[in-house]
């Protein structure tokens, strides 16, 4: 398989392997498919005759209360009262009796109560009694939203719960992960390379989606009660800080087209502010920050918008480059599984809290940082000349490599007359007679083996698995090419020509580089002493 294919099969190992997952855990039925006798379990039901009614209500923060009524079962054994509030103040009463109230703080009336559940234990003597619900939201996005009460056994509705969002906190963690990762590669790229990734926006993208789809569950505030305010202040916060990394993101990406870069600066500054303004308002109890999230929600919607345009539009230079063919898939995928969350919330009125949303934001995060990281590798170890292994690389596998059996071959080439090309016609010449050189080494040259360019005019090639007698078809192939070349232009300005010399690892009993390097570039130099005596006959 060659190497251009390698990150499509990652990316689609990686799909495969979400959504087998994510069918395995929805489509699981409740007894795994086993016949069994067993004690009934316990039972969890939603209460179906609920009478809600919303009334005016000066002292409530938005000026009313929402009140709901309904009778508990008589015959349930097991009896807890649930149900789930969104930034509300609740109370509940039992044939008018208070048995549970939270509200926020009535001197702090920027404070949250956050999403949490209403998990109440009853006695066996409350069957049959009056529920009363009062709710009253806190914000105004609250008001209208549907509630939900069940009665009966907690684990049947916990197990609906985890069914529901275990797959969602899995990407979520999945995306803190691989943010935390992205961060410290390119911290270790910046201090020890001093290349600049663009990782690290890329990271706290990942990171900050990642902690807002944990703390937006049901799951989470479930599990842990005793926080729900952190995790509302949690999705609060990531919601504010996404568009400037998402915006920096964009900003490193255009890094060649100045008045882009300008423009994702302002927006940049332009977000700082808004959440310095969102945030002195919060602590002046002027508003709350969920209240202010809304405008940045519209904002990354638009940033994401200008990305795509931005690849699709500003970048049609690339268009056939496999690594961005590898990219502009990444954002297809993103963009056809948000529409698949709008089709489904506009057909059954549900986003299943953006699953597929989630699976093309974990692909594209993925897809992404894998080209980053092989673009960083290219930066580092490829010659922007010839695209061959550069000076870096190939010192490396000199000093470092160790040959893995005796049928290794190292060889060695120089370029003839690159100082008087440069001299005569320009560095521009010698230039194309350096790319001109490695097109004929990557055409002679099986794929698979190592090709490097390891000085200004001087090249090096590690074949693997051979003899002399397909070394020799290699040079033999090498002179073909450049014989054929020089006859097309004779009377070009320049012409092509190089050395060789080559080891076998049985020749210097070692397996050493350095050492069949040695032996290779004496061999090399003296071809070029036996050639430039033929040129002066």
């Amino acid at each position: 398989m060659t190497k251009k294919y390698t990150y499509l099969v990652h990316i689609a190992l990686f799909l495969a392997a979400m959504i087998l997952l994510c069918l395995g855990f929805f489509l699981e039925s409740p007894n795994g498919g086993l016949i069994t006798e067993q004690r009934a379990m316990p039972t969890c039901k939603e209460v179906q005759e609920v009478a809600e009614e919303t009334r005016s209500d000066a002292a409530a923060p938005q000026g009313v209360t929402r009140e709901f009524h309904f009778t508990l079962d008589n015959n349930l054994t097991e009896k807890q009262l649930m149900f789930y509030v969104i930034n509300s103040n609740t109370k509940v009463y039992i044939n008018g009796e208070l048995v549970f109230d939270k509200h926020r703080s009535e001197t702090n009336k920027v404070s949250a109560t956050g999403c949490y559940w209403v998990n109440l234990t009853l006695l066996r003597a409350d069957n049959g009694k009056e529920v009363t619900v009062e709710l009253q939201p806190l914000y105004a996005a609250t008001v209208k939203r549907a509630v939900t009460f069940y009665e009966g056994s907690q684990y049947p509705l916990f197990w609906k719960i985890l069914k529901q969002d275990a797959v969602f906190c899995f990407f979520g963690i999945f995306l803190i992960l691989f943010g935390i990762i992205y961060l410290g590669i390119s911290f270790y790229y910046c201090v020890k390379m001093r290349i600049r990734l663009n990782l690290s926006s890329l990271g706290m993208v990942s990171v900050l989606v990642g902690c807002w789809k944990i703390s937006d569950t049901y799951l989470i505030t479930w599990l842990l009660p005793a926080h729900v305010r952190f995790f509302s202040y949690l999705s609060s916060i990531a919601i504010l800080l996404l568009p400037f990394f998402v915006a920096m993101y964009i900003n490193i990406s255009a890094r060649p087209h100045s008045t882009i870069q300008r423009a994702m600066y302002g927006l940049m500054i332009g977000n700082a502010v808004l959440v310095a303004i969102a945030g002195l308002l919060h602590l002046l109890r002027i508003v709350a920050l969920r209240e202010s999230q809304g405008m940045f929600v519209y904002l990354i919607l638009a940033e994401a918008i200008f990305m795509i345009v931005l690849e699709f539009v500003i970048y049609p230079r690339h268009r056939n480059d496999m690594r961005h063919k590898l990219f502009m898939a990444s954002v297809i995928c993103l963009m056809l599984s948000i529409l698949l969350d709008v089709l489904c919330f506009l057909i059954w009125h549900s986003s299943n809290l953006l699953f597929f949303t989630m699976i093309g934001i974990a692909v594209y995060i993925v897809a992404i940082g894998i080209l980053t990281l092989r673009n960083a590798q290219d930066k580092l170890f490829r010659d922007k000349a010839t695209g061959l292994y550069n000076r870096n690389k190939c010192n490396e596998l000199i000093h470092m490599g160790i040959a893995p059996d005796d049928r290794l071959c190292f060889m060695m080439f120089d370029l003839n007359g690159l100082k008087k090309t440069n001299d005569n016609c320009g560095h521009d010449a010698g230039d194309q007679m350096i790319a001109k050189f490695a097109e004929v080494l990557r055409n002679s040259i099986p794929a698979g083996n190592f090709i490097g360019r390891s000085g200004g005019d001087e090249f090096i090639s590690i074949i693997y698995n051979t003899d002399e007698e397909r070394v020799k078809k290699i040079i033999a192939d090498m002179r073909e090419q450049i014989t054929a070349f020089n006859q097309e232009n004779e009377h070009g300005a320049w012409q092509l020509g190089a050395a060789v010399g080559y080891a076998f690892v049985n020749e210097v009993g070692s397996r050493s580089y350095m050492a069949l390097y040695e032996l290779a570039d004496k061999r090399m130099y003296e071809n070029k002493r036996a050639m430039k005596a033929v040129r002066t006959e």
